[in-house]
């Protein structure tokens, strides 16, 4: 209670200090705690503020009053992060945010509205009408709350080992159990199991990348210090199926401490994290926060890619909101707000990013007062992306987890991978089934050095597409192709050696590939002829060919054996063709002849000799 007590004090301190840049009003060193509540409370007769007010103080033992802790969902769990499908924003009255922000995301999704009652339920949906807000998209949970922080108190979704979604609960750390309540008044009316996890926290410290690892600041530690780090890690895994949880020193220093005011996943392997001058009180902290992220594992087993954003004077641009292929930006009316939804844009391509001024603070904006609710019926593909260098002769083998939460079937025919060569033009490969919602396809083997971008399409029964990654082509992965392979060897060189000139000879080469590759022969007969390459063999065949020379001398023929990714051996083999002298036998004959007649006795010697 004494670490929670320094907490609030610090709290009243930052913020009467006026620590806070981006804010509807200032206060300064002079407003005490009481002031500043009742100034809040004239602004904002229906909703209390993100910090605990004086009164609140006084009822810190409240907190977690009321809460029922459940066993763990059925597991296998996974809890799906914020750039994943979501079919809806849960959002409160009094708002936090513009029309024009809920116009924009209405356009898309439904957006849930907290009411009190059907009074204010009307009243708002007139609102709404004047306003240009999609009524189509519009529903309304008629409940009870205290503040417009939907984020810090909504419900945490998951998907449990029964393939179901469902919503985990934990203890809001505020002392307002009509927020608390929340989690599981939206269970209710939207027939979703709750499960009551026991921990203290808020959701604008934790975000989770979809893979079953998560972050916060270590003010989850403080704000539960009858558990040890390894029962809270435990807890984290019971109930939302997470595998690693960094707890991370706050960089900021701030009274709220919460990890959305100066990172964020946008992607399973790619956070972004606030960049600020060198000058400002915490660049070390901040710096020190990307070295860690830098040298963490992302669940794709590659290092973090760390995305920046400026903020000049504690702009919020980093308390953004990812709303399926939108993202919705803070922004303040400076300078930085151009640069700041550029480095968006270069971040995530393929996402449109918007801008929307509002009664923001430096640790206070959209995504902390907007909370998504993911799509129950999400065609969900899991997938460990090919990355960096492959070295494969018989293709890209491309696998991946789909699965159709509504429970219909796939569109096979629709589902596959997409993939090209730099330069090249798309081309679709429909994936196989391997069984138990696992697929494959494989992308062709390609030239070494060849980069190669692709992106998985799912289609399924009940109208719904899905994209890995999720925005598709302008966010494609991207990998290297390069081959292992080994040369062929030529095993035996074989043929005449000598020859005459005008007659046909016959060679033969026998040559194997470690690969098992299809292999081409090309001879040289080094009189000024050689063959075209020659082929295809398979490893061992014997290869002949013949050749006439035209001419006398000695040839060194060569042999050249290449397998089908240009890998090599040659062999010579040495054959003679020399010059022949041909003597004329009658000319012999008539000699003969006439030593015969002119000494008769050699005829005698010749027939005894060979008698």
């Amino acid at each position: 209670m004494n670490k929670r007590f320094l907490s609030i004090v610090l709290t009243i301190v930052f913020f009467t200090a006026g620590t806070i840049n981006v804010s509807s009003f200032q206060v300064n060193n002079e407003i005490n705690n009481n002031s500043l509540d009742e100034q809040w409370i004239k602004n904002n007769p229906d909703s209390l503020p993100i910090w605990l007010t004086a009164e609140e103080l006084t009822r810190l033992d409240e907190i977690g009053k009321g809460f029922l802790p459940t066993s763990e969902p059925p597991t296998p769990i996974r809890q799906p992060a914020e750039f994943e499908p979501m079919q809806g924003v849960l959002i409160r009255y009094p708002f936090g945010i513009s029309y024009s922000v809920i116009a924009e995301m209405s356009e898309d999704v439904e957006v849930v509205t907290i009411v009190n009652d059907n009074t204010e339920k009307n009243f708002v949906i007139s609102e709404y009408q004047t306003y240009g807000v999609n009524l189509d998209n519009c529903d309304f949970l008629i409940a009870a709350s205290d503040s417009y922080w939907t984020r810090d108190y909504g419900p945490w979704f998951i998907f449990n080992g029964n393939n179901e979604q469902g919503i985990v609960d934990f203890i809001y750390n505020r002392p307002r159990p009509n927020d608390n309540q929340i989690p599981v008044k939206f269970g209710n009316a939207y027939s979703i199991p709750v499960y009551g996890m026991n921990l203290e926290t808020a959701g604008g410290n934790y975000m989770t990348d979809g893979h079953g690892i998560s972050v916060s600041t270590d003010l989850v530690w403080t704000e539960n210090p009858g558990y040890t780090h390894e029962e809270i890690d435990q807890m984290l895994q019971d109930f939302c199926g997470i595998e690693t949880y960094h707890v991370v020193p706050d960089a900021l220093g701030e009274y709220i401490e919460h990890i959305d005011c100066w990172a964020k996943f946008l992607a399973p392997d790619v956070i972004m994290i606030i960049k600020t001058s060198t000058s400002h009180s915490n660049y070390d902290e901040i710096e020190d926060a990307v070295e860690y992220f830098e040298n963490q594992t992302s669940c794709y087993g590659t290092p973090y890619k760390i995305e920046r954003v400026y903020t000049h004077l504690s702009e919020p641009y980093i308390n953004c909101l990812i709303l399926n292929s939108k993202v919705l930006v803070p922004i303040t009316g400076s300078q930085w707000d151009d640069e700041a939804i550029e480095s968006y844009e270069d971040a995530m391509p393929g996402y449109e990013v918007l801008g929307f001024t509002g009664s923001w603070q430096s640790t206070d904006a959209l995504h902390c007062r907007a909370k998504g609710i993911v799509d129950r019926y999400m065609l969900y593909i899991n997938h460990i992306p090919l990355y960096g260098d492959h070295y494969e002769t018989d293709g890209y083998n491309i696998t991946a987890s789909i699965f159709p939460y509504s429970g219909v079937d796939l569109i096979l025919e629709s589902t596959g991978v997409y993939w090209k060569i730099e330069g090249g033009s798309w081309n679709f490969i429909e994936m196989e089934s391997l069984g138990n919602n696992e697929y494959f396809a494989l992308i062709p083997s390609q030239e070494d050095g060849t980069a190669i971008s692709y992106y998985i399409h799912a289609e399924d029964d009940s109208g719904k597409t899905e994209n890995h990654p999720y925005i598709g082509e302008a966010w494609a992965h991207t990998f290297t192709a390069r081959i292992v392979n080994e040369p062929p060897e030529i095993i035996d060189l074989y043929g005449p050696t000598e020859g005459r000139k005008g007659e046909e000879y016959t060679f033969c080469v026998t040559a194997v590939d470690p690969d098992y590759d299809i292999m081409f022969a090309r001879w040289n007969w080094k009189d000024g002829n050689s063959t075209d390459w020659l082929g295809p063999y398979s490893s061992g065949e014997e290869i002949c060919a013949s050749h006439i020379w035209q001419k006398e001398g000695t040839f060194s023929i060569e042999v050249t054996i290449k397998d089908a990714h240009g890998a090599e051996d040659t062999a010579n083999l040495q054959i003679k063709i020399p010059r022949y002298r041909f003597l004329d036998l009658k000319f012999l004959f008539n000699i003969l002849e006439k030593i015969l007649f002119k000494y008769p006795i050699l005829k005698v010697v010749i027939y005894n000799t060979l008698k």
